[in-house]
């Protein structure tokens, strides 16, 4: 197959995905952060709430 781009504009091309690819990650890691921090925090206010609501709790 016969391309018209030079090794150059090839190097830019690629530097370019790379850089996508590396945002895209980036994102990925933020939001499956986000989702276990949140799990994390409903965890703790169930507990919270159980551990306050209990009939053995000191008012």
């Amino acid at each position: 197959m016969k391309t018209d781009l030079n090794r150059e504009q090839m190097m830019i091309i690629v530097e370019r995905a790379r850089y996508q690819r590396s945002l895209a990650t980036g994102d990925l890691y933020a939001a499956a952060t986000r989702k276990t921090l949140v799990w994390l925090a409903k965890g703790i206010d169930k507990f919270l709430h159980l551990l306050l609501m209990s009939p053995t709790a000191h008012h």
